[in-house]
């Protein structure tokens, strides 16, 4: 199972049921913002059930166009539609007897949905074009960012298909809320990067682990690997201050306001600062550039 980072106590209760879980073949449905280590979540599942040994096969159901989600689910025949040219395996074939993740789960068609709910329900399908019935054992975890309930609400996801994907919820707490691990995570990264990068092993300065706990991060643990690493690579002492990360950012003045309202001033500010410019924002904020749109249309 990897290791897993948990010193507060949101991250000690996660660790702890993903031991349960993991026991179990039900369906998981992993929720938290963008970069708080959603997949890495659902890959310690994998690792610490009876699955272990057979494959973790992952999609991200975002960044696969519609048209094709379906032949990326169940594969498809030769012949099946236009460039076809040869049999392929899907994902969920790909991954019987062991654990499929669904990352974006909310970004599943609707068209496709009663699909994926046949094959929760009988486990069984049928290659796009084919008419043989294909048997699959499948252990499925999804993983999203949004609340299932406003896509229920919205019509785009079915109650059905919600309620074979949602059997057991796992909530993940953003960076923000667990400054306990920052730290750790902080060091962790540093010796792993360092040997990834083959670079003499830094520390971290009594005010860098002062500024690195009092950033606000809107991309979670994802941003501070990237800032980490940034740092390891680009500063040539031996330790790391502030200045290093390159997250001085906007200044922006918080107040005593909600931590939504802080992560809303931070985006705003620095989507300010890049002159409005989503791509080069996202990037200096350490998350998607379809993660930063959701949090606009949010705000």
């Amino acid at each position: 199972m990897p290791h897993l980072i948990a010193r507060s106590n949101a991250m000690q209760r996660i660790v702890a049921d993903v031991q349960k879980i993991a026991k179990s073949h039900a369906s998981v449905l992993i929720v938290g913002e963008s970069g708080t280590g959603k997949e890495v979540i659902a890959q310690a599942i994998h690792e610490a059930s009876p699955r272990a040994e057979k494959p973790f096969i992952k999609i991200n159901c975002a960044a696969v166009p519609s048209l094709l989600l379906e032949s990326e689910f169940f594969g498809h025949e030769r012949g099946a539609f236009t460039g076809a040219t040869e049999r392929r395996r899907g994902r969920f074939e790909r991954a019987h007897q062991g654990t499929l993740l669904l990352d974006e789960v909310t970004e599943i068609p609707l068209e496709l949905q009663p699909k994926l709910l046949r094959v929760l329900q009988e486990r069984e399908f049928e290659r796009v074009g084919g008419t043989e019935t294909i048997p699959v054992d499948v252990r499925l975890i999804s993983t999203t960012n949004r609340f299932l309930q406003d896509s229920l609400e919205k019509g785009e996801l079915r109650q059905d298909l919600y309620y074979r994907l949602n059997v057991i919820p796992l909530f993940l707490s953003p960076l923000r809320e667990r400054k306990e691990d920052i730290i750790p995570l902080a060091e962790s990264f540093l010796h792993t990067l360092s040997l990834e990068n083959n670079i003499p092993l830094k520390q971290l300065s009594d005010t860098a682990k002062e500024f690195l706990l009092n950033y606000p991060w809107p991309g979670n643990v994802r941003e501070l690997r990237n800032a980490i690493e940034r740092a390891l690579i680009l500063h040539s002492g031996d330790a790391l201050c502030p200045e290093h990360f390159q997250l001085e950012g906007p200044r922006v003045h918080f107040d005593a306001c909600s931590l939504h309202e802080v992560e809303k001033r931070w985006i705003l500010a620095t989507l300010a600062k890049q002159a409005q410019n989503r791509t080069r924002a996202a990037r200096a904020l350490g998350i998607s550039v379809r993660t930063l749109r959701n949090k606009l249309k949010q705000y």
